[in-house]
């Protein structure tokens, strides 16, 4: 027995009329004669008769529709008790990093209070400005090449979102036990030219996309070849753990990915920044518990320096 079979049933009575059941339900009238007629099925007996005046109860019909009513008043109540639990919320956007996901898998479990709400997106820089502006998030945690310093506090501006500023980073690769640079600490602007890469979903602030400034022009983006493009982490972690492929990142981890073999490599004439932050809309107050979390972000990029 459902709570929807009684709801239809109490219609019905309180009705007079499997029509004016289906208007009050917004349903149609075929609709609520199944659902009847399946509670009468499992309850083994007839509930109501129709007859050319409308639909008369029965004897346990009768006895049914009192406890019914009695059963849909606790329904009630119990959701009004529902309604009065308040949950903060956190939503954020960052760009994919395994770190920040563990970093708020542990904010979450090291919570007394679990009475939360988390939504928690990927994309690329110009994705996270839309969900911020949009409201779908309310924090959005980016980064981009300081020579597009002036594009993007332009975007900024437009669009009504402020940016504080965690970290400057450096450009490196990260790259797997399959690579043929895997033992190596550093390399080179001019090596990029015979590697292969897997990347991100591109976008205007992508590293890949201004690869020239960053290496003030010592290698330009058609020199680089080999490249596979996905918005899949799961296909990038193993297109790096398992394949010769390796992927232009930022200098941000405090640790390789030991648990996938996945090693950081440094650009020895990298000398741009990466500025590494996050943004918000300037007209709006943040929950509490996002506030918290920004507090967490700002302790996970002091540690991984």
């Amino acid at each position: 027995m459902e709570i929807k079979q009684l709801e239809y049933f109490i219609a019905v009575i309180e009705c007079k009329s499997l029509n004016k059941a289906a208007e009050r339900l917004y349903t149609s009238q075929p609709n609520v004669s199944k659902v009847l007629k399946r509670l009468e099925t499992e309850l083994g007996t007839r509930l109501v008769n129709r007859t050319s005046k409308g639909v008369v109860l029965t004897g346990f019909g009768d006895q049914l529709y009192e406890y019914s009513k009695n059963i849909m008043k606790t329904v009630r109540i119990v959701e009004e008790m529902a309604e009065d639990v308040v949950y903060d919320q956190l939503k954020v956007a960052t760009f994919p990093s395994n770190m920040i996901s563990r970093m708020l898998t542990d904010y979450y479990m090291g919570r007394t209070d679990k009475a939360l709400h988390i939504k928690f997106l990927n994309g690329t820089v110009e994705k996270i400005v839309e969900y911020v502006h949009g409201l779908t998030v309310n924090i959005g945690v980016v980064f981009y090449p300081e020579h597009q310093e002036r594009t993007f506090n332009q975007i900024l501006n437009k669009k009504n979102l402020i940016f504080h500023r965690l970290r400057c980073c450096k450009v490196c690769i990260y790259a797997g036990p399959a690579h043929d640079f895997y033992s190596k600490e550093s390399l080179k602007f001019s090596d990029l030219e015979n590697l292969r890469f897997v990347q991100g979903s591109k976008d205007y602030f992508s590293m890949m996309e201004h690869v020239e400034a960053l290496s003030n022009g010592v290698i330009k983006l058609n020199q680089i070849k080999h490249i596979i493009h996905t918005n899949s982490d799961h296909m990038m972690m193993n297109m790096l753990k398992y394949s010769d492929l390796c992927t232009l990142g930022i200098d941000f981890m405090k640790h390789n990915y030991h648990d996938n073999e996945i090693k950081k490599i440094a650009i020895e004439d990298s000398n741009s920044c990466i500025k590494v932050g996050y943004m918000m809309r300037n007209d709006l107050q943040l929950s509490s518990s996002e506030i918290d979390f920004i507090r967490h972000l700002r302790r996970l990029f002091e540690s991984a320096l």
